[in-house]
């Protein structure tokens, strides 16, 4: 894969775009040292500052790292590294507590179906330790709402799908403080419940039941919302 000059505006744009393929393409592969300001500046035909700024983009989505050794290398690529873009976004207010939880109605239902075709004893094991956790917390918002989170994000991992967990991580830091007062309003009771019946649904391998019971679960979550933030927008109901 040849670099090919830039001759129009967005320079540092046009740049970063080019690289990036190189990264995405493995013509620079995973490890390798990327050339030198001097040298890329010269390969595309832009000033260093284009260049800079363009090494600067790509460090901030994650696909360069600058090393105190000197210079910028290539990092390891996987599907969650797109998340990054979105990450800004995603902290902006109720409006986006809201297009969350719908995309929580979205994905989740499916992610705990294809969980549970592929749960194995020790996944079934490591969700039940998960529930006696979130039963010990009873009484406390922050430590049940983390617990509760460990719950879903461990469902993602058990899909062997890194972007599925990257998501379900992006998902437990931007609900933050409104997880809490969703648990405040809902309860203690009905979350172990919920969680009880995935985990019978997951240990039977019935991915259908799993899927039912998520979408359902996650349902309430959202109408739980609604009556918290009356004002915000109306979310659909999977």
């Amino acid at each position: 894969m040849e670099i090919k000059p830039i001759h129009k505006v967005s320079i540092s744009e046009q740049v970063a775009d080019q690289m990036k393929q190189m990264i995405l393409s493995r013509a620079w592969k995973p490890g390798d040292k990327v050339p030198s300001e001097t040298d890329l500046a010269e390969a595309f035909g832009v000033s260093r500052v284009s260049i800079r700024e363009a090494l600067l983009k790509l460090n901030a989505i994650g696909l360069l790292e600058s090393r105190f050794s000197g210079g910028n290398y290539v990092r390891e690529v996987g599907a969650d590294i797109y998340l990054n873009a979105i990450i800004p976004m995603a902290y902006v207010g109720t409006e986006s507590v809201l297009e969350v939880l719908e995309f929580r109605q979205v994905v989740e239902a499916k992610q705990a179906g294809l969980a549970a075709k592929k749960a194995t004893p020790e996944d079934v094991e490591r969700l039940e330790q998960l529930l006696d956790h979130m039963e010990q917390e009873v009484g406390n918002l922050e430590a049940f709402s983390d617990a509760d989170l460990g719950f879903h994000i461990e469902l993602a991992r058990m899909t062997k799908n890194s972007l599925l967990v990257a998501c379900m991580q992006l998902i437990r830091d931007v609900l933050g403080e409104n997880m809490l007062k969703l648990v405040e309003r809902r309860g203690y009771d009905s979350g172990i419940r919920c969680h009880k019946e995935i985990i019978e649904a997951v240990r039977e391998n019935d991915e259908k039941k799993a899927t039912q019971l998520m979408d359902e679960h996650i349902a309430d979550v959202c109408q739980t919302f609604r009556e918290l933030f009356p004002a915000g927008r109306e979310l659909s109901r999977t």
